[in-house]
């Protein structure tokens, strides 16, 4: 009796050779989250794998694997979405890029179907429409760190415990998460908190409560989306102790482009 054959909707995030003829390839599947695969003959097949694998293609994929710690092999994929605008301009793929990074730094420890997919999905979907790319970046931070368990407190100040009051500024404590009252930050560390305008936090919390195919309605102003980014990268760079190389590329291609 032959092996069972799986299938799974997946995202590709790597993909190199291996070999004359053959492909490592590493997945985000719906169901199962990370998977690592190897395409036999991906470099040879015009018929299985031609323009399949490449970075961010969302397809069907069909494998078989022995136990869940070893590596799948893949037997055949249908392609559902190449999202070929991104391969197509420069700031877009990068943008691309940033969710890659941040999903193989996060994923490791999820199990499948938490939301991820969808929201990877959402956001290449998105960007492929050749939408501005930063609050797209902007909505996919807040509803990662929701989805891996970080997820920010924006309805209170975590000192007073006061509920938030328009009579008061505010600030993100980029170590907790959390937002402080400026009658209680501490100015010796102030160098952990960032101002946050009363406008990027509704835009957040509207970000983090609004079902994920209606995200696009929100309009949020560009000092909304720059704040919400200052805030965010910084709490998940210290979270994880590390930087997207990315990131820094796109940061890069911004400030050339201006």
């Amino acid at each position: 009796m032959g092996q069972t054959i799986h299938d799974s909707y997946v995202v590709v995030l790597d993909c190199y050779e291996h070999g004359e003829s053959d492909k490592i390839v590493t997945f985000f599947c719906k169901d199962i989250g990370l998977l690592k695969g190897i395409a036999k003959g991906a470099n040879r097949s015009r018929k299985r794998f031609v323009n399949k694998l490449e970075l961010f293609s969302h397809l069907r994929l069909y494998y078989q694997q022995n136990n869940r710690n070893s590596l799948a092999f893949v037997t055949e994929a249908d392609l559902i979405n190449s999202y070929l605008n991104l391969r197509k301009n420069s700031q877009l793929y990068t943008s691309a890029e940033v969710i890659r990074e941040f999903i193989l730094m996060t994923s490791r420890e999820l199990s499948g179907d938490e939301g991820l997919f969808d929201l990877i999905i959402w956001c290449f979907g998105t960007l492929d429409q050749k939408s501005d790319y930063w609050p797209v970046l902007s909505l996919f931070l807040i509803r990662l760190m929701d989805i891996i368990g970080y997820r920010p407190d924006l309805s209170i100040c975590c000192r007073c415990l006061q509920p938030l009051s328009t009579k008061r500024k505010y600030h993100f404590r980029r170590i907790s998460g959390t937002l402080t009252c400026d009658g209680c930050v501490n100015e010796q560390l102030s160098r952990n908190f960032q101002p946050i305008s009363h406008g990027t936090i509704k835009f957040l919390k509207s970000a983090l409560e609004l079902p994920l195919d209606r995200l696009h309605r929100l309009r949020p102003s560009k000092i909304n989306v720059k704040e919400s980014i200052q805030v965010l990268r910084p709490y998940l760079r210290h979270l994880f102790q590390r930087d997207i190389q990315a990131w820094k590329v796109l940061v890069e291609m911004e400030s050339n482009s201006g």
